[in-house]
């Protein structure tokens, strides 16, 4: 009879992966035994009950341990497979470490210690049939393509009506043309049989040059806004243009003479990229406000800023929250910014209101 313990020189590595699949297996049964209590699937208590069995299996250097990993990584294969299908994604969490657990055991190092009392070729091809099950689906999955719908979806089908609120044909409002993202444009002219007909128009160059202050990657990444019959676009110093969409004609610019915490010097920065601006209707959004509300109202002399008709008693009235708070900072330092004329420091605020703010006020 052998003597050797766990301990043993021999019997280290496979005890020491006991141990890991002892853990595992425990940490699994309780969130399994949650799961299930809630009604979820049984799956993670079973595969709970087989790496802990598999892994007191491990540390008394029995050979069962192989057929019951095999047993809980074929049949952990099997469910993916069932859950997910041939989804590569999807099935790397859920049988990637099974399937090279599987593979490490099957090395010399671990299995032979386990066949001291003689082979267990069951146990050892149970295992080999599952390792490879689990590797020929993750092979297999580099093939398939789940998320792909194949199909045409016509113009003129019903199916490409938006629930975004609607704008002209012809303008892009947002970076993905709507709120909701649409990136769909209605437009027709342009067609797979005379797309390779397209020649350049005009081409416009922003004068944003970069400087010795400046990091050393700056780009322009921007996906440029349509709208009120202007091109908005942005540089990679934050300067704003509004273009003529047919010339490229320059209408107005607005640099607002970015600042850092080294003033104008940018050369610790990573890099400086605009990648946008945002295009805010008051108009539009206070008609909707209004109607979803159903609340009348009021404009203060001189304000931009729409008001309730009257006065919140002060039972009701509630403190301003951290973006309200930094929104109304925002306008007061713009307001003084105007007072102390166009060359004072620039102060940031919020975004949409600076950029309705520019097009409104301070250009045609």
């Amino acid at each position: 009879m052998s003597t050797e313990g766990a301990s043993s020189p021999s019997r280290l590595l496979p005890s020491l992966l006991g141990i890991l699949l002892l853990l595992m297996g425990l940490a699994m049964l309780a969130g399994g035994i949650k799961l299930s209590m809630l009604g979820g699937s049984l799956y993670y208590l079973l595969a709970g009950i087989g790496l802990i069995i598999s892994g007191i299996l491990l540390l008394a250097g029995r050979s069962a341990a192989l057929l019951v990993y095999g047993v809980v990584l074929f049949a952990s294969s099997v469910w993916a497979l069932w859950e997910v299908g041939l989804d590569w994604w999807q099935l790397v969490p859920r049988l990637s470490l099974f399937f090279a657990l599987g593979v490490v055991l099957l090395l010399p190092w671990f299995r032979r210690p386990l066949l001291r009392n003689g082979p267990a070729p069951v146990s050892t091809a149970v295992l080999g049939v599952a390792v490879v099950l689990a590797g020929g689906a993750a092979i297999n999955s580099q093939f398939t393509n789940p998320g792909e719908i194949s199909g045409e979806l016509g113009r003129a089908s019903a199916d490409t009506t938006s629930a975004a609120p609607t704008m002209p044909e012809g303008d892009w409002q947002a970076y993905g043309r709507t709120e909701f993202g649409d990136r769909y444009s209605p437009l027709t002219q342009i067609t797979p049989a005379n797309i390779g007909k397209l020649q350049e128009a005009w081409r416009i160059r922003t004068g944003d040059m970069p400087t010795a202050k400046d990091p050393v990657e700056i780009t322009n990444q921007n996906t440029p806004l349509k709208v009120n019959g202007m091109l908005y676009a942005c540089t990679a110093h934050s300067r704003l243009l509004a273009l003529d969409p047919d010339t490229g004609k320059e209408i107005w610019r607005f640099d607002p003479k970015i600042q850092g915490p080294n003033g104008d010097d940018f050369r610790g920065w990573a890099h400086m990229t605009c990648r946008g601006v945002s295009y805010y209707d008051e108009a539009s959004f206070n008609k909707r406000r209004h109607q979803h509300s159903g609340q009348p109202l009021g404009r203060r002399p001189g304000d931009r800023r729409q008001l309730p008709a009257s006065p919140v008693p002060a039972d009701r009235r509630r403190a301003p929250d951290r973006d309200q708070r930094r929104h109304r900072q925002g306008l007061r330092r713009l307001r003084q910014q105007r007072r102390r004329g166009p060359e004072g420091r620039y102060w940031p605020v919020h975004s949409r209101r600076l950029l309705l703010d520019v097009a409104g006020r301070h250009h045609p």
